[in-house]
């Protein structure tokens, strides 16, 4: 199996894949930021406010530290689309605002642990792999905490 060409595209030592990876990642984030908010405030289930609540501080960390590192490669924050999930949620109460945040936030952590393992096998730079590093971790008790969770009813309200 090849890998991508390690070579060095920003003033800081990284390479494509760094900036790739700092790039989606920052992406994620701010699609899932504003439905951990939006969970932690109005979840039925008090497992999952607390989830959300933990996660968003996680979720705020990890965005802090990818656009200080983009910063310092001249990628400013830039505005992009809002999610569909995110754009309905005003609209889901009870456990239906519960299952939609906890799928959501499974498929973040099982593709945000993906694009980590990509960063480091392909990735260069020290500081881009830690971030990475704590991306795996992070997704990794969160993939906990959800196993952890009672199953949602759709009779919950």
């Amino acid at each position: 199996m090849e890998t991508a060409p390690r070579r060095d595209t920003t003033s800081s030592g990284g390479n494509d894949a760094d900036l790739h990876y700092l790039e989606e990642a920052r992406a994620a984030l701010r699609l899932l930021i504003p439905l951990s908010d939006a969970a932690s405030d109005r979840a039925a289930s008090r497992e999952v406010r607390a989830l959300a609540r933990d996660a968003l501080g996680v979720q705020t960390r990890q965005l802090e530290a990818i656009s200080a590192c983009l910063l310092t490669w001249d990628r400013p924050e830039v505005a992009g689309p809002q999610s569909v999930v995110a754009a309905s949620l005003p609209r889901l109460h009870g456990a239906a605002l519960d299952r939609a945040y906890v799928g959501q936030l499974a498929n973040h952590a099982h593709t945000s642990m993906t694009a980590a393992r990509a960063e480091m096998v392909a990735g260069v730079s020290g500081g881009v792999r830690a971030i990475a590093e704590g991306a795996l971790r992070s997704q990794s008790r969160q993939l906990a905490a959800l196993d952890l969770l009672p199953p949602v009813s759709p009779r919950q309200q």
